[in-house]
C-alpha cells in the first residue's frame, strides 16, 4: 500500500523519529552511567571494607565500623545470610534493601552488609527523572515537529494552493525566492505560461479553421440549392444534387460545433434539446452507410427525452458514435436504445482490440486494424464532446461480441442550474 501521510506529517516524523532515537540513546547512557556508579561507589567500597576487616578480624583489632556496615564472621552470621555462596549480593527484605559481600578465607566464613535503601531510592528517582525527560523530550519533539514542518512546507502549500486556484503566472508566490521553492514556483510559472499559451493558439487556430471553412461550404451550399432547382426535372442529378447539399450542411454543422469547442464550456449556454429527434435525425443521416449491407438499426426509446445542451456539440457526439457502429457492423443490427439519463448504441462488429481499449478515446487511436478505415479523431472528438457537455462516455464489450457505447447525462435541467450558478458566480 501506499504511504498516504502528507509531507507535513512526514516532516513532523523525521523530527520525532530522531529524537526518539537520540533521547533512548542518552537514557541508555544515563542508566548504565547509574550501574557503573553503583558498582564502583557500592561494590568496590565494600570489596575493600571486606579486606580491611578481615585483616583486623585475624589481627585480633576490628576498628569501628561505618554507620549501616555490619561484619559478620562464622557463628555470628544471622541464619538468612548463611547459606548465600561467596561474592556480592543484593538482598531486598520488605522496604529495604542490602548489599552484602560473602567471602571464606580458610576455615572462617565472613560476610559484610551495608544497607543500601537510601542509595536504591535515589537511584529509582534517578530512573523515573530520566523516563519523564524522555516522555517530556518526546512531547516537546511532536509539538516542535509539527509546528517546524507546518513552517517548513508553508511556502509549498501557498504555491499549491495558488496553483489551484488558476492563480496568474506572475501572481505566484516564491517567484523571487533564491532556494529550491523558488526554483519549483518559477517552473510552474513557465509550464503554466507555455500552456497556456499553446491553449490559445489552438484556441485561434480552430477558430481560424472553422472560419476558413465556413466560407466554401456556404458557397458549396448556395451552389447545391440552385442545382436543385435546375435539376427539378431530371430525378436522377438531382439526388446527387440532394446528396451535395446534404454533406455540405452536415460539414457546414460540424465546423460549427468544432468551433464551439475552442470556447469555455461555462460561456456557451445552452436550450432544452430533444435526444429523441436529434437521434432520429443522425440515424437518417447513417442510411446511406447501410447501402448495399444486411445491416438494421433499432432505435428504442420511451418518449421525448430532454436535456440541457447545444444541439451542434450532442449531435456531433451522438452522429460520430452512429456512423462507427454502422460503417463496422457488415450485418447485424445497430441497437439504440434511450433513457431519461442514457444513450447506449451497441452493434455486433468485430469490437475493439483488446490492445487498445485502455486509450480508446486518445487521439489517433483507432479501433480498428484497417489504417485505411477512420483517422482515430472520432471518439477523441466525442470524448472531448462528452467532457464540455458534462457527459460520460463508457465503452464495453457486450457478451455477443461488437461494442456497446454509453452516454451518460443530466436529465431535466440539472446542467443548466450548475451552469447558470457557475455564471452567476463567476459575474459576482
Amino acid at each position: 500500500m501506499k504511504n498516504n501521510f502528507s509531507l507535513k506529517h512526514r516532516i513532523a516524523g523525521a523530527f520525532v523519529l530522531l529524537a526518539f532515537v537520540l533521547c533512548s540513546f542518552f537514557s541508555l547512557v544515563a542508566y548504565f552511567a547509574v550501574e557503573i556508579a553503583e558498582t564502583s561507589l557500592i561494590d568496590h567500597n565494600m570489596s575493600k571494607l571486606m579486606d580491611q576487616a578481615i585483616n583486623q578480624h585475624l589481627n585480633g583489632r576490628l576498628s569501628e565500623l561505618p554507620e549501616d556496615i555490619h561484619f559478620y564472621v562464622n557463628q555470628g552470621i544471622p541464619t538468612e545470610l548463611r547459606h548465600y555462596a561467596p561474592g556480592i549480593h543484593e538482598i531486598e527484605s520488605g522496604t529495604r534493601t542490602m548489599h552484602i559481600i560473602v567471602r571464606n578465607q580458610g576455615r572462617n566464613h565472613f560476610v559484610l552488609s551495608d544497607d543500601t535503601t537510601d542509595f536504591e531510592f535515589l537511584e529509582l528517582l534517578i530512573f523515573i527523572s530520566i523516563g519523564a525527560g524522555f516522555v517530556t523530550s518526546m512531547l516537546l519533539a511532536i509539538a516542535l515537529g509539527l509546528t517546524s514542518a507546518k513552517r517548513i512546507i508553508a511556502p509549498v502549500t501557498a504555491l499549491a494552493a495558488a496553483v489551484e486556484r488558476n492563480d496568474a503566472p506572475t501572481m505566484l508566490p516564491s517567484l523571487t525566492t533564491q532556494n529550491e521553492i523558488g526554483m519549483l514556483a518559477r517552473a510552474f510559472a513557465k509550464r503554466t505560461e507555455q500552456l497556456q499559451q499553446f491553449l490559445s493558439d489552438e484556441k485561434l487556430f480552430t477558430g481560424d479553421v472553422s472560419h476558413e471553412l465556413r466560407t466554401p461550404l456556404t458557397i458549396v451550399l448556395g451552389a447545391s440549392e440552385l442545382l436543385k432547382v435546375r435539376l427539378a426535372q431530371s430525378p436522377d442529378e438531382l439526388i446527387i444534387a440532394e446528396r451535395i447539399r446534404r454533406v455540405a450542411a452536415e460539414a457546414s454543422e460540424r465546423v460549427g460545433a468544432l468551433l464551439l469547442l475552442s470556447q469555455s464550456p461555462e460561456t456557451l449556454g445552452g436550450s432544452q434539446l430533444s435526444l429523441t429527434h436529434l437521434i432520429a435525425r443522425e440515424i437518417e443521416r447513417c442510411q446511406q452507410l447501410l447501402a448495399g449491407k444486411p445491416v438494421q438499426i433499432q432505435f428504442q426509446e420511451p418518449g421525448d427525452i430532454w436535456v440541457y445542451a447545444r444541439a451542434e456539440l450532442a449531435g456531433i457526439a451522438i452522429g460520430n458514435l452512429l456512423r462507427n457502429a454502422c460503417q463496422y457492423t457488415e450485418e447485424g443490427t445497430v441497437r439504440v436504445q434511450l433513457t431519461a439519463q442514457q444513450l447506449t448504441i451497441e452493434d455486433n462488429g468485430p469490437g475493439v482490440p483488446e490492445n487498445v481499449r485502455a486509450r480508446l478515446f486518445e487521439r489517433f487511436v483507432r479501433g480498428s486494424d484497417n489504417q485505411h478505415v477512420g483517422s482515430g479523431l472520432g471518439l477523441a472528438i466525442v470524448k472531448r464532446v462528452a467532457d464540455h457537455l458534462g457527459w460520460q462516455i463508457e465503452y464495453a464489450t457486450p457478451n455477443g461480441g461488437g461494442s456497446r457505447f454509453t452516454l451518460t447525462f443530466p436529465s431535466n435541467q440539472d446542467l443548466a442550474e450548475s451552469m447558470q450558478n457557475h455564471t452567476a458566480a463567476t459575474l459576482i
